[in-house]
């Protein structure tokens, strides 16, 4: 993630050590942080994925219980 902010806010030491302590409006207009959130994205639904697939298979679990 570093890396990637480096590159694509390219400034000396001397005008790093010069800004605000939070780098955070140069992270948020960064290209990295549109990666990021394409990970997080990715990520998120990944996670709503299992919790569909384990709700499935209680739910299904549960029809096969009540049938018997």
């Amino acid at each position: 993630m570093a890396d990637g902010l480096a590159e694509h806010c390219p400034m000396s030491l001397s005008e790093a050590l010069n800004q605000p302590i939070s780098f955070e409006a140069f992270y948020y207009e960064s290209p990295t942080w549109e990666q990021r959130k394409k990970v997080l994205k990715a990520e998120a639904e990944k996670h709503n994925t299992l919790i569909k697939i384990g709700n499935a298979i209680i739910k299904g679990l549960g029809n096969i219980a009540n049938s018997h």
